[in-house]
């Protein structure tokens, strides 16, 4: 009698099992990409607030920080100190580099309150000279705090 060659019902088993629980452990990481670019993202505009904190710390001048749906932007006056809040904020060490940016296709971009500053203490205020304001910056399914005495961000 000869045997013929193949797998048993039992491997065959085996195998499934193991496929299945490979799956499980990697169907979460299989995303696309949103997930990553969220995140990036996320890692951005949080590093882009604490140089704008810094910077206004620096150069003892406030800093504005505008948070719409399409976009952010971080802008000091025109002669630093004085003048209309229109000039961007270079990203240290970059040269043609700003702070701000629009966020990746489909990906949700709020803030609460919806423009706030950096005083030249480091601490988030509702306008130039006001009072400490908390702020919550909704980046997709994430969030930033900014602790308003401080100036402090986080996720």
């Amino acid at each position: 009698m000869s045997r013929q060659a193949g797998l048993s019902l039992l491997e065959l088993l085996a195998v499934l099992v193991i496929i299945g629980i490979v799956a499980a452990f990697a169907a979460p990481y299989m995303d696309h990409g949103d997930g990553i670019r969220e995140l990036g993202f996320a890692e951005r505009v949080l590093s882009d607030l604490r140089i704008a904190q810094r910077r206004a710390h620096a150069d003892g001048c406030p800093v504005r920080v505008t948070v719409s749906a399409s976009q952010f932007t971080v802008e000091q006056r025109n002669a630093l100190c004085s003048g209309s809040f229109d000039r961007d904020v270079a990203r240290s060490g970059e040269a043609g580099a700003w702070l701000g940016g629009a966020p990746p296709e489909g990906m949700a971009l709020a803030s609460s309150p919806a423009t706030f500053y950096f005083d030249p203490s480091g601490a988030a205020v509702d306008s130039v000279g006001g009072s400490t304001v908390d702020v919550a910056i909704t980046v997709g399914s994430r969030q930033i705090d900014i602790v308003g005495a401080t100036g402090y961000a986080a996720f």
